[in-house]
């Protein structure tokens, strides 16, 4: 097959595959919308197994978070699978198969809430996702951890390839360089931290306040990290896996449970913080309405499904918080971190402009190779045509006649380069 000569960036974007951010977050859909699709989307990981099985991308990974639901994918030019790269390069929309397929994971309310993003733009996106940029708790560090395990969990189901590692290892040094090189994190907290300062508004004094925890991973060791810090010291956790909940209650000197103990355990507690991935609601009316007296029972739900049915704030003495409530908190020091935001996005703007440079010396690659095999082939015919002339002259005279040759036939083939580049480009007019 002929090679493909890349003239210009538009030329560029016909052949080489684009990198396609399709999704939706905290900003366009609202938690009742996020719950939906997680419960349509069971098993993350392996939309994106399905995405390239299908034909609509050669590579893809998936970021689902309470925030975000979010698919990476890279679409068209020659390393595309299936009818994806037909479809560009007729030129139609680049990604137009992964909205459809996204589309069908969502109801009709809320297709207007998804977004997006081709080439340096989903890479900017991706960048800033990573850096925290684009978090409800701007700063917050718990993201980064998030789209490592999405790239992580694509590369065990053998869905990344060459682009999207590239991707992913530049989006994680960019996200470094901005924790090291600007104060946002100074001024950055996690969802859980933001969940334990809305705590303090109901409950002067966390030290006599008794909290029982459900789940054992990052979110809620973060959540007992940041109450131990403001005093507290009765802490239960709740898991499914009782030694699993155990080994985190150890760290913060408290007791472990079963789910099937939550229950009961209400008469005990003042703050329930639910941080476990379940398809049912763990605390419902009737639950609460089994606890004794109208002391107040905060609620702070941080799961996506929900852990918490919703009509539970129509209770008296209970105060309910979904993650989106915690909002409001998360605007103290917003200038702070804006200010730093600012210079993050500066780290940001050169983590892109490198991956470009990055994308155009991979999209040349073909060029680059047919020019080498051309440059062998006038080194191969030059050196025999004159050695076979002139084997009695001397060495130097030889080896002046091989060098003027070849930069002859050489310059011509740049010639030849430069003005088909020229006559490409377009007229500016007067």
């Amino acid at each position: 097959m002929e090679s493909v000569v890349i003239k210009d960036m538009k030329t560029l974007s016909l052949y080489h595959p684009h990198v396609v951010l399709t999704g939706v977050s905290f900003r366009t859909l609202d938690v009742d919308g996020r719950e939906r699709l997680v419960r349509q989307a069971q098993e993350p990981q392996k939309i994106a197994r399905r995405i390239v099985e299908q034909g609509l991308a050669s590579e893809a990974a998936v970021i689902s978070t309470c925030n975000r639901f979010e698919i990476v994918s890279v679409v068209g030019g020659d390393s595309s699978t299936g009818h994806a790269g037909d479809v560009l390069l007729r030129g139609g929309e680049p990604g137009g198969g992964i909205r459809r397929f996204f589309e069908s994971l969502i109801d009709l309310s809320a297709k207007n809430s998804l977004y997006q993003f081709v080439d340096s733009t989903a890479v900017r996106h991706l960048y800033r996702v990573s850096s925290s940029l684009d978090s409800m708790v701007l700063g917050e560090a718990q993201i980064l951890g998030q789209v490592k395990d999405a790239y992580k969990n694509a590369v065990e189901e053998g869905v990344v390839g060459t682009h999207l590692h590239h991707l992913f290892q530049s989006a994680f040094h960019v996200a470094k360089r901005v924790r090291a090189h600007t104060e946002i994190s100074q001024h950055g907290v996690s969802v859980s931290y933001v969940a334990v300062r809305l705590a303090q508004q109901i409950f002067e004094n966390l030290q006599d306040t008794r909290v029982l925890i459900i789940g054992s991973g990052e979110m809620a060791e973060l959540a007992a990290l940041h109450l131990c810090s403001h005093g507290c010291r009765h802490i239960v956790v709740a898991n499914r896996t009782v030694e699993r909940a155990a080994e985190l209650a150890e760290r913060f000197g408290g007791a472990a449970i079963s789910l099937s103990e939550v229950e009961e355990m209400l008469e005990q507690v003042d703050i329930v913080i639910g941080s476990i991935r379940i398809d049912h609601s763990i605390l419902t009316k009737s639950s609460v309405r089994k606890r004794a007296g109208d002391k107040p029972l905060f609620l702070i739900d941080l799961g996506v499904p929900r852990n918490f049915s919703s009509d539970l704030s129509e209770l008296d003495s209970v105060y309910l918080y979904n993650i989106d409530d915690l909002a409001g908190i998360a605007e103290q020091n917003k200038a702070l971190r804006e200010a730093a935001a600012r210079e993050a996005e500066v780290v940001v703007d050169y983590g892109l402009l490198q991956f470009e440079k990055w994308r155009v010396k991979i999209a040349a690659q073909p060029e680059l190779v047919s020019l080498r095999g051309r440059v062998q082939g006038i080194c191969d015919e030059e050196i025999t045509r004159v050695l076979g002339s002139v084997l009695e002259a001397d060495r130097d005279v030889l080896l002046d006649q091989l060098s003027r040759a070849i930069t002859q036939k050489l310059s011509h083939e740049i010639t030849e380069l430069l003005a088909r580049k020229r006559s490409s480009a377009p007229d500016d007019g007067d």
